[in-house]
């Protein structure tokens, strides 16, 4: 169902893509401004790590736990994806 974003309200919905999307038997998902995120191997495990990005885990004092995640093609995804495949 299409929803008005903050500031929108009294114009048209504006079209929407899909965030996700699949390059040969790869998934990945895209943000606001374009960032990529991914391979992932499936749409569910693409849409679990796109929570996370968006709703990280907080500790008891609201700092964010867990694994950073970066977009595709940074730095720190390609040394991730070159360490995996060693």
């Amino acid at each position: 169902m299409l929803q008005h974003r903050a500031g929108e309200q009294g114009q048209p919905i504006p079209l929407r893509s899909d965030r996700f999307y699949k390059l040969g038997d790869e998934w990945y998902f895209q943000i606001r401004g374009g960032a990529c995120f991914g391979p992932f191997a499936c749409r569910s495990e693409a849409a679990r790590t796109a929570r996370l990005f968006f709703c990280p885990p907080r500790d008891s004092s609201g700092n964010p736990t867990g694994a950073v995640i970066h977009p595709f093609g940074s730095r720190p995804a390609k040394q991730r994806q070159k360490n995996h495949n060693l």
